[in-house]
C-alpha cells in the first residue's frame, strides 16, 4: 500500500462542499466499477475513525454531565441542607409500611427521622443528606449518588 501525505483531522471534520445532485442513473446504465483498494481501505479507516470518536464523545459526554450535576448539587447543598424528612417520606410512600425495618442515615440527620417510628441506626459512613431504608426484602438506597444516578439514567432514557 502506497503512504500518502498526512490529512490533518480538520479537513475530516469540514463540512461538505454544496454541489449539484448527480442526476439518477437510468436503470439501464451499466453498473459503476467498484472501488479502488486504496480508496476502500480509506473509507473504511474513515469509518471506524468516525464510529471511535462518536463512541467517546458519548463516554465523555455522560462523564461531564455527571461531573457538572455533582458540582451543581454539592453547591446547592452548601445552600440549603437535603430535606431528609422529605426524602424518606416519599420512598415510605412506595413500600408497606410492615415492610420497613430501620432507617439508616448519618447521625447529624437521625433527629429529623424520629417522627417515622422506625428503628434508626446512625451510620458515620452515610454523609448527611444520604439514608438507606432496611425492608424485608432488602434495601432501598437513598444516597445522594444513587439519586443522582437515577436522575441522569432518566434524562438519558
Amino acid at each position: 500500500m502506497q503512504r500518502t501525505a498526512f490529512t490533518p483531522l480538520a479537513l475530516f471534520l469540514r463540512p461538505p462542499r454544496a454541489e449539484p445532485p448527480e442526476p439518477e442513473p437510468s436503470p439501464s446504465a451499466a453498473r459503476a466499477d467498484p472501488l479502488p483498494l486504496e480508496y476502500a481501505e480509506a473509507l473504511g479507516a474513515a469509518r471506524r475513525f468516525h464510529a471511535g470518536l462518536r463512541d467517546a464523545l458519548e463516554v465523555a459526554v455522560a462523564q461531564c454531565l455527571r461531573k457538572i450535576s455533582s458540582d451543581v448539587i454539592g453547591r446547592e447543598m452548601q445552600l440549603a441542607q437535603a430535606d431528609i424528612a422529605e426524602i424518606v417520606k416519599s420512598a415510605l410512600d412506595s413500600v408497606p409500611a410492615r415492610d420497613v425495618l430501620s432507617i439508616r442515615a448519618n447521625p447529624r440527620d437521625l433527629a429529623a427521622l424520629t417522627a417515622f417510628g422506625f428503628e434508626l441506626i446512625g451510620d458515620a459512613a452515610l454523609r448527611p443528606g444520604d439514608v438507606e431504608l432496611a425492608l424485608r426484602t432488602g434495601t432501598i438506597d437513598l444516597t445522594l449518588a444513587a439519586r443522582l444516578d437515577t436522575a441522569l439514567a432518566l434524562w438519558n432514557a
